[in-house]
């Protein structure tokens, strides 16, 4: 009983005897040894390999036996030849002295019109590929035949992919020496089709590398050209766009110092600035803006006519320029923040006759009063009337609370920012809040007012109204952008409209809903 292997070759999957399967590796290691120093010479080994997996398996089907025995891999091994066989002084010679084998039709890939069958055919019959196309194409011209029967054959006969194949369509020995010579004429063939391919190409390399330089000369130039068109229209739209901003300036300039409007702006945040400083901001200001103006507005002169258009003396003077404009802004600017240093408050109560039921309501127009027309210089050429002021002088918080005792007392808390301690309760004592009682109603302004003259200094109100427990109060919508603790919305039903009325009742434990179902059914989560 011998001992059986197993081994795979090419993935094919073989059981041989272990005194066949020393003698295959053997055979084997000679053969890579012998190739070692060939170019490529990990493909000849492998085309070997399945050369040999391909014969194993014949000659088991031939057999009908599943081991691979020892004669079995000398007789396959006899029939590949032997390294040994390469051992003569002459390529010529070594190449006669093999024997040519049985030729097996296949189509040539590599020597092709169209599908490779005329090649393939010639290589079969041993003739010209040329000859086998000519009767072709004669066949199909004069009887109509040819086509029809290359398309059959191109159907019915497979192309050659592997070496093997290669070998058996052109009728050469499928042995160690076969594969050398195929290989080496392989690569002699790959050699001169470069070489030839070379020469060929190399006129056409010289009129191509002619044909991209003037190309690309003319490419350039026209990039060059568009590039310097693309610039200018930028330049253009630049200069277009820096003197319409300039001229914006300077008109907003004149508007702001007084030359074409006199009246003093009083909105944020021109009301910050001290009267005295208007002035020098407002020309600090003007500086910043324009000298970069006409900085860009030079430059993009000078890109667009490619000419220099200011000398070294003109850019620095209008670099000291807006060094002086950035300086003065900043001396400004600080001694402006530095009115906003401190804060100060101050109280002021007036005492309410109590009613049972309020009524509070807001009053949002701002109206100027005798004394506001005297500071404005306006007259109403007789008739009488009142100026209404819509702007938004301070910010109003408005409380209501429990009173300690039976009286009803509205307290005024005013604060402002000053540059000390004095300054900023003037500021604050400057400040002027307004309500109105008829009867039970009690009618708020929206706005806290101070002079005009005076600058914005961060003025506000927190207007507290102090009730008994037990005051109902009926509290219009409009009060609910100044009013704090609770949200008259939940004292409504739903789809309301924002100015209907909510009532409420002051408790023990402050405002509360006189609804309360209602309010906690406003309130709870959804």
């Amino acid at each position: 009983m011998n001992k059986t292997i197993i081994i795979n070759i090419n993935g094919i999957v073989f059981h041989i005897e272990e005194d066949a399967y020393e003698v295959l590796r053997s055979y084997m290691t000679e053969v890579k040894r012998h190739f070692a120093f060939s170019s490529d010479n990990d493909e000849i080994v492998m085309d070997i390999e399945n050369r040999l997996a391909e014969m194993f398996t014949e000659r088991l089907a031939e057999q009908n036996k599943q081991v691979i025995v020892l004669q079995d891999v000398t007789d396959i091994t006899a029939r590949m030849g032997n390294t040994n066989d390469f051992d003569i002084d002459s390529d010529e010679t070594e190449f006669s002295a093999i024997p040519k084998a049985s030729r097996t039709l296949y189509r040539d890939m590599d020597d092709r019109m169209v599908g490779g069958v005329c090649s393939g055919l010639g290589h079969y019959f041993n003739i010209e590929a040329k000859y086998v196309r000519l009767i072709t194409v004669l066949a199909t011209i004069f009887w109509g035949t040819g086509l029809i029967v290359y398309l059959i054959l191109w159907i019915v006969i497979p192309w050659a992919k592997t070496r093997t194949e290669k070998m058996a369509m052109k009728g050469e020995a499928i042995n160690l020496q076969g594969f050398k010579r195929n290989f080496d004429e392989e690569v002699d063939a790959l050699r001169q089709n470069i070489s030839d391919a070379g020469t060929r190409m190399k006129p056409g390399f010289n009129a191509a590398e002619d044909f991209l330089r003037d190309a690309g000369e003319h490419t350039g130039s026209f990039i060059t050209k568009f590039l310097s068109i693309i610039f200018k229209l930028i330049g253009a739209f630049v200069i277009f766009v820096c003197c319409s901003l300039l001229f914006a300036s300077l008109l907003g300039l004149l508007f702001v110092m007084g030359f074409i409007n006199g009246n003093e702006m009083d909105g944020f945040p021109f009301n910050v600035i001290n009267p005295e400083y208007q002035s020098p901001i407002y020309f600090s200001a003007a500086l910043l803006i324009v000298i970069p103006l006409i900085a860009l507005i030079l430059f993009a002169l000078k890109v667009l006519f490619n000419r220099k258009i200011t000398g070294r003396t003109t850019s620095f003077a209008l670099l000291i320029i807006w060094l002086t404009g950035l300086g003065m802004a900043v001396y400004y600017g600080a001694k402006v923040g530095a009115e906003f240093k401190t804060e100060a408050n101050f109280e002021q109560q007036s005492l309410i006759k109590s009613y049972p039921v309020f009524y509070l309501k807001l009053n949002e127009a701002r109206f100027l009063s005798k004394g506001d027309s005297v500071d404005y210089n306006i007259t109403f050429n007789g008739r009488r009337g009142r100026v209404k002021m819509g702007a938004d002088l301070g910010e109003i918080d408005f409380y209501v609370q429990k009173s300690d005792d039976s009286l009803t007392v509205l307290v005024k808390d005013f604060s402002a920012r000053g540059r000390d301690f004095q300054s900023a309760l003037t500021n604050a004592q400057q400040s002027t809040y307004t309500f109105v009682q008829a009867d039970s109603i009690i009618t708020l302004d929206k706005y806290l007012s101070f002079p005009p003259k005076q600058a914005f200094r961060d003025q506000d109100v927190n207007v507290t109204l102090r009730v008994p427990v037990g005051t109902h109060l009926i509290i219009d919508g409009d009060l609910n952008n100044i009013f704090h603790d609770v949200n008259l919305r939940d004292c409504l039903p739903e789809d309301s409209d924002w100015n209907t009325p909510s009532e409420w009742i002051m408790t023990e434990t402050g405002l509360k809903c006189a609804d309360e179902a209602l309010f906690k059914k406003n309130t709870e989560p959804k």
